[in-house]
């Protein structure tokens, strides 16, 4: 975990956001690593979200890498970096 060569993506948010709270209301797996860091499952590949400097409870920004791809038979064809992008739009809707 944690590759250098893993997909990686920025998102700026529009507002403070409550990453836990868009994350529940998606519906998706995740797990508390502290203030500013939360590892999600998403299609079942893992993801690491950081939040530096906010709080995942009011964050301005993330910073999300694919830690682990998703199981093949259940990445649907995507790639990593599609599904990190899949994982990533649900933000918009925070």
């Amino acid at each position: 975990m944690g590759d250098p060569d893993s997909p990686t993506v920025s998102v700026s948010l529009s507002g403070p956001t409550d990453i836990p709270a868009v994350l529940n209301r998606a519906g998706i797996d995740h797990v508390s690593v502290h203030d500013r860091r939360i590892l999600a499952i998403y299609q079942t590949a893992i993801f690491n979200v950081t939040t530096e400097p906010d709080s995942v409870s009011a964050a301005h920004s993330l910073e999300i890498e694919c830690w682990e791809d998703p199981i093949p038979s259940r990445a649907d064809g995507k790639s990593s970096q599609e599904i990190l992008q899949d994982f990533a739009n649900v933000f918009d809707w925070g």
